[in-house]
């Protein structure tokens, strides 16, 4: 039997926001274009530096958000003979029928002092009326949490260990269905599990060590094309790039030249992190030490930039 959740303000919400999302990341896309200024014979303004940062962040939150809001329509939850299945995004919560010790209503939770006496210390997303993540209910009793009510209008549901706070359209039938199918016994072998879709479910995304390498690697170049910018007008017309056994200069170009270091820089970074990517499942190891590369790239590009302009 599957129930819908109570309410969709949220998702729908959402929606809205991602839309709104969408026509800035549209304006400041338009924005950066009619700047006029992009050139690979000029550094990046500053300004232009700074929106696209901005736009990449922006594009960022924009698909977060859209994860989130389509998770919130999507949400429901089913339930039979064998036990609890909570559908969220890509991901699916099994909750085995003989690991359900009861199911109660969310307002055997909430004190005098309000809806903010049943949460502790949650942690999740929450907007509108969704929330959906982890917590700690008045009793200190750990909880997962997928609702789009209020806690005294969700659904407690309780097993050993911790509890799951759901919301059903319909909580009375929700909880007489389970006490209707309990009795029954279940006709499979359920584990209570999460099971992710195999994208969400990558390691990667939980790698703190990947992303520090690839984020630092970012960073220096960023960083470089904003030094680059600042003294690019002050350097003079021709510039010294390489020297002989004797410290003279043998090779001398125009200062347009010294763009070149960082935008080769960020293509190879670029390379790298595909790579590191198709070799991360399986060699770990060598993904890290690919993007621990790119990295030292960036620092050999600074030297190399300073040693030219100083």
């Amino acid at each position: 039997m599957e129930f819908k959740t109570s309410s969709y303000r949220s998702g729908f919400i959402g929606l809205g926001v991602v839309v709104g999302l969408a026509g800035l990341a549209f304006g400041l896309g338009s924005l950066i274009v009619s700047i006029g200024e992009l050139s690979v014979h000029r550094p990046l303004p500053l300004l232009v530096l700074g929106l696209g940062a901005a736009l990449v962040l922006l594009l960022v939150i924009l698909v977060l958000v859209l994860y989130w809001s389509i998770a919130a329509l999507r949400l429901r939850y089913r339930l039979d003979r064998n036990g609890l299945v909570i559908l969220w995004g890509a991901s699916r919560l099994i909750v085995p029928i003989e690991c359900i010790e009861g199911i109660t209503m969310g307002d055997e939770f909430v004190s005098q002092g309000g809806e903010s006496t049943g949460w502790r210390a949650f942690q999740g997303i929450g907007w509108a009326g969704l929330r959906a993540g982890r917590t700690r209910l008045s009793d200190n009793t750990p909880a997962k949490v997928f609702t789009t009510s209020p806690l005294v209008q969700s659904a407690v549901v309780l097993t050993p260990d911790h509890a799951y706070v759901v919301s059903p359209r319909a909580p009375d039938a929700f909880i007489e269905a389970w006490r209707v199918r309990r009795p029954l016994g279940p006709t499979q072998n359920w584990q209570e599990e999460e099971q992710r879709s195999p994208l969400l479910d990558l390691h990667i995304w939980r790698d703190r060590v990947a992303w520090i390498l690839v984020g630092l690697g970012l960073l220096a170049n960023l960083a470089l094309h904003i030094y680059l910018s600042l003294v690019f007008d002050q350097l003079p017309a021709m510039l010294s790039f390489h020297f002989d056994a004797l410290g003279q200069a043998d090779r001398i170009a125009g200062r347009i030249q010294i763009l070149r270091l960082p935008q080769v820089a960020l293509l190879m970074l670029v390379l790298n992190l595909g790579l590191g990517i198709i070799l991360y499942r399986r060699q770990r190891i060598a993904a890290y030490l690919i993007w621990g590369g790119g990295l030292v790239l960036q620092l050999l590009v600074w030297g190399a930039v300073l040693t030219v302009i100083g």
